[in-house]
């Protein structure tokens, strides 16, 4: 017989758990098509298309991306080449590098990050 207190304490225990972030070493060097649908923290070398619209994509400070980019959120404190097309905010932190075109509901860029394309704000209602 099902506890309804169990339940609801599990349903709790669930929405407090901090949901993963998924790992691309500093040591990865990779080639091809990404489609996930976990939040992603990029360290290493990649080249080709990343599709995660509904997630967050973080580019380390030593990472090197050259791709064109789909995601919810994303945050560059390293260098990104390519497109990209986020649903949220595109946000480039002091030490960031980015050299291509954002389409993008919010643009954030601190003083001192490098941006070389073209900007198009967009409003993503669903």
């Amino acid at each position: 017989m099902l506890d309804p207190d169990k339940k609801e304490n599990q349903s709790f225990v669930e929405e407090i758990i901090p949901k993963t972030i998924a790992r691309f070493g500093l040591t990865l060097n990779f080639q091809g098509e990404l489609y996930t649908s976990e939040d992603l923290i990029i360290e290493g070398q990649f080249q080709g298309k990343i599709n995660m619209e509904n997630n967050n994509l973080t580019v380390g400070s030593k990472a090197e991306v050259n791709a064109d980019i789909h995601v919810k959120n994303i945050t560059i404190k390293g260098l990104v080449e390519g497109n990209i097309f986020a649903n949220g905010k595109v946000f480039i932190e002091k030490e960031g590098q980015m050299t291509g075109d954002i389409s993008a509901s919010r643009i954030s860029i601190m003083d001192g990050a490098q941006f070389k394309g073209s900007v198009k704000m967009v409003s993503h209602i669903k």
